[in-house]
């Protein structure tokens, strides 16, 4: 009797992605962007300095390059200056004032319009997800950046089923004691120099 060769067996993050690209494909105003490359993701790997997340890498290498999910999309690795990786460089360095302002180490993902953006820290085994928002607070920078999500693959679920917390009219944090500070900013601040 002949054995069947095993198949091998999805991981979660591999069903994750599946339902994922379903979902984009779904819900995609427009055809879905080209995946991106090796050698895009090579290159941009180079130019950020870490290697991605790779949860994050396996959206841009099997689903597109940027352009689905809510707000303005999952941000593009390269585009004119305001891609993910080519606008990383001049965030990690300080503004005119002196003061630097994007954390090292942390990729901005994600778009959601007046200065917001969502992020994955990719020094965080899981990919934690932070939430920049400048002037919610007025202590200083501390107050900008929220921990959204402790996991890429729990905030990209959030997506799929709508329960992102802000979606939530007036609703800034997920707990009622409010937003959830990311407290490793100080330490991450400041050029990779």
């Amino acid at each position: 009797m002949s054995r069947m060769p095993e198949l091998p067996r999805l991981t979660e993050e591999d069903d994750l992605v599946r339902r994922l690209a379903a979902w984009a494909a779904e819900t995609a105003d427009d055809e879905l962007a080209p995946v991106a490359t090796s050698a895009t993701l090579e290159c941009a790997e180079e130019m950020f300095g870490l290697p991605l997340l790779p949860l994050l890498r396996r959206l841009y290498e099997e689903i597109a390059d940027g352009g689905f999910g809510p707000g303005y999309g999952l941000t593009p690795l390269f585009h004119a200056g305001f891609g993910a990786v080519d606008g990383y460089p001049a965030r990690i360095r300080s503004r005119s004032g002196g003061q630097p302002w994007w954390p090292r180490g942390v990729l901005p993902v994600l778009h959601w319009g007046g200065g917001r953006h969502a992020a994955v820290d990719c020094t965080s085994p899981r990919g934690s997800v932070l939430y920049y928002a400048p002037g919610v607070g007025q202590t200083g920078a501390a107050d900008t950046w929220i921990v959204e999500s402790e996991s890429l693959a729990e905030w990209l679920e959030s997506w799929m089923h709508g329960t992102r917390w802000q979606r939530k009219p007036g609703c800034h944090s997920r707990t009622p004691d409010g937003p959830i500070l990311w407290d490793a900013l100080s330490s991450r601040l400041g050029s990779a120099d």
